[in-house]
């Protein structure tokens, strides 16, 4: 277990989590602000996972989606060019959200934050007994929240 106490340091932990996942990563926050995904080696890790193939995912569910679009254009091409393996939904705004953050590593790697509005927090690169219960309850937020981002805008 490793704390971290900075957006820097979740950074980090989410960069260590990041490499060492090969099949699927699912994240629940507030929004990725603080995860900053368009930096550009967070951006080419994350361009050369979703490229891999091999069945691999990434879901990103988040209680506010619409910074991306704004403030995050290298996630938004790779929604555009990897809708097949990343998918960001937004969480269902009538029911009841938890207050802690979490990323989950193929089952067993968790980076967890107490707290939406805070930084600090505990990384366990292998833990899937922590992992388990935060996968449950990922899986029902997930599925009660079928609105997927696009990356295209629809007109006429």
């Amino acid at each position: 277990m490793s704390p971290f106490e900075t957006p820097a340091g979740l950074r980090a932990a989410f960069d260590a989590l990041l490499a060492s996942t090969h099949r699927q990563l699912r994240l629940y926050d507030h929004d990725l602000h603080l995860y900053d995904p368009d930096a550009a080696a967070r951006h080419a890790a994350l361009r050369s996972f979703c490229a891999a193939g091999g069945g691999r995912s990434i879901e990103l569910l988040l209680d506010d989606t619409g910074r991306i679009a704004r403030d995050q254009p290298r996630l938004m091409q790779l929604v555009r060019d990897f809708g097949h393996v990343l998918a960001v939904r937004q969480a269902d705004p009538d029911t009841t959200r938890p207050e802690h953050a979490f990323v989950v590593g193929d089952r067993r790697g968790v980076l967890l934050r107490a707290d939406k509005s805070a930084a600090h927090g505990r990384f366990h690169a292998d833990d899937p007994a922590r992992a388990a219960p935060l996968l449950e309850e990922f899986e029902a937020m997930w599925q009660r929240a079928p609105a997927q981002l696009s990356a295209t805008a629809l007109g006429l």
